[in-house]
């Protein structure tokens, strides 16, 4: 009899389960056709269903149905919501390629680029041949560089395409990780081939400018310092032959300031042409940007 009784609950428990599973297949059926015609706030409604059942139980990494959704809530126009479900979904066992290139899109949306870059970066390492790949590391160098990690802009750059990196704005992007890490070779490279497709380039302009002035600089003082310590005649040759060096290094320098200043009236970079017509010998416009510089910078500008 006891032998019987546990038999009969054995089968009640597997009715139930049976029964219950039914109701849960059924449910997710009927939530897509709802979908598929349109009905997302039937759809969202009973994959919510789904969703609080698998909550409950503490199996929310179970469960399929996150992805969709936060699709339908995204239908709707429920932003909010549909970031929190597909938030949700790249954890559990709805994960989808779609899931992740939605979610980058709404953080995007939100100007929250610590969770975009997350959520790209595990698209990247995830689906390394999916079909969203190479704009999705497209935007994760753009968001590298917009939250300075450089060092990550510089190894992801070598993956991308290159028609990506052909582009004047992307390679300016590129010049900037490299100035912010002081590699001056590729910074010079860089600069030049910018340059060549976009004379007006304020980053690539900056660079030339600044290197070629700061190499005459350099140079002038070491040499007027050696002169000063040593006054002989042969010193005196040697400062004069600097001169017309550094000479040339302060006209390309003059070139690259008057096109950026043009671009950029700053009160640096007004300092920097006075500076340089000062080590030209014309004081009349040493005196001018000089000036100009300080007005410039009273103005705040």
């Amino acid at each position: 009899m006891k032998a019987i009784k546990q038999i009969t609950g054995t089968f009640i428990l597997l009715a139930l389960f049976i029964s219950s599973t039914a109701v849960a297949g059924n449910r997710k059926d009927k939530a897509q056709t709802a979908y598929n015609q349109g009905k997302y706030e039937t759809a969202l409604a009973l994959w919510k269903k789904t969703i609080a059942k698998y909550e409950r139980r503490g199996k929310g990494a179970l469960c399929t149905v996150y992805g969709k959704a936060g699709m339908a809530a995204l239908k709707l126009h429920k932003e909010d919501e549909a970031r929190d479900l597909l938030g949700k979904a790249i954890y559990s066992a709805s994960a989808s390629p779609e899931a992740y290139t939605t979610l980058a899109k709404l953080y995007r949306k939100i100007d929250n680029l610590s969770l975009e870059i997350d959520v790209l970066e595990k698209y990247v390492k995830k689906y390394p041949s999916g079909k969203e790949i190479i704009p999705m590391q497209e935007r994760l160098f753009a968001t590298y560089v917009e939250s300075e990690n450089w060092e990550e802009a510089l190894s992801l750059w070598e993956k991308l395409p290159a028609t990506y990196k052909n582009e004047p704005s992307n390679k300016t992007a590129l010049l900037k990780a490299n100035i912010a890490l002081n590699k001056k070779e590729a910074c010079n490279k860089l600069a030049t081939e910018i340059l060549k497709s976009d004379p007006k380039n304020t980053t690539a302009l900056d660079w030339e400018a600044k290197r070629y002035f700061w190499r005459g600089e350099n140079r002038y003082q070491s040499e007027l310092k050696a002169y000063n310590k040593n006054k002989t005649r042969s010193q005196y040759a040697r400062l004069l032959e600097a001169f017309k060096v550094v000479t040339v290094d302060f006209k390309k320098s003059l070139g690259y300031f008057r096109k950026l200043y043009a671009l950029q009236p700053s009160s640096d970079n007004a300092l920097f042409l006075g500076n340089i017509y000062a080590r030209l010998s014309t004081p009349s416009k040493a005196k001018y940007y000089h000036n100009l510089a300080k007005k410039l910078k009273d103005e705040g500008k």
